[in-house]
């Protein structure tokens, strides 16, 4: 289960929070400081309810830090007294939305299902992506190579002429490639290798 984290300097609010998201079902950890969350992060994504204004690092500057790991928390931003620029920043660095307190309880509720969502498609994209990595690092260079031609649209003859190879050696690296890739024909081969940056 997703784990949602609330980082908020006021503790009214974090246990206020706490409260409505565990009735709800869900588990969550709670932090005062940016810093302290932080501290714990390992990239493990989940949902994030933060706080804009948070002494030391504010939300935003911890949504920019965190926009540098490969795997990232879906952000609900919530503030007191939020403005329109500071709304469409967190909103263009990709949070799921910015809730104004005192918001409901099913209006938070509802941005957090969303989000939860959201991570949890995330983490399979990411997973999806790994195993696709895996398989392309036990190729060897040269059916590496034939991989690569294979997805520009070079024909087994076209291969053979760019790398210097007979037909038969393509054939071959190109059936060693599909096995290991474990792709049934090119059109899954291509889905497959989409998935990552090759």
């Amino acid at each position: 289960m997703t784990t949602i984290a609330v980082i908020d300097d006021e503790a009214s609010w974090r246990q206020s929070i706490e409260k409505t998201l565990h009735i709800a079902g869900f588990n969550v950890e709670l932090y005062s400081s940016a810093e302290q969350y932080l501290d714990s992060y390992h990239e493990q994504g989940g949902c994030l309810v933060l706080d804009v204004e948070l002494p030391g690092m504010d939300g935003l500057e911890l949504q920019e830090t965190l926009s540098q790991y490969d795997v990232q928390p879906s952000i609900i931003f919530i503030s007191s007294s939020p403005s329109v620029p500071l709304s469409v920043r967190a909103m263009r660095a990709g949070a799921i939305d910015f809730l104004q307190k005192p918001f409901k309880d099913v209006e938070l509720l509802a941005r957090v299902q969303e989000a939860v969502d959201r991570d949890q498609h995330i983490q399979k994209r990411y997973a999806e992506a790994c195993h696709v990595n895996d398989r392309i690092g036990s190729l060897t260079r040269r059916e590496r190579e034939v991989l690569d031609l294979v997805l520009e649209g070079m024909t087994n003859k076209e291969i053979a002429n760019q790398l210097g190879l007979s037909h038969r050696t393509v054939e071959l690296h190109r059936s060693r490639v599909m096995a290991k890739m474990k792709a049934q024909s090119i059109v899954e081969l291509v889905k497959l290798t989409a998935v990552v940056q090759i």
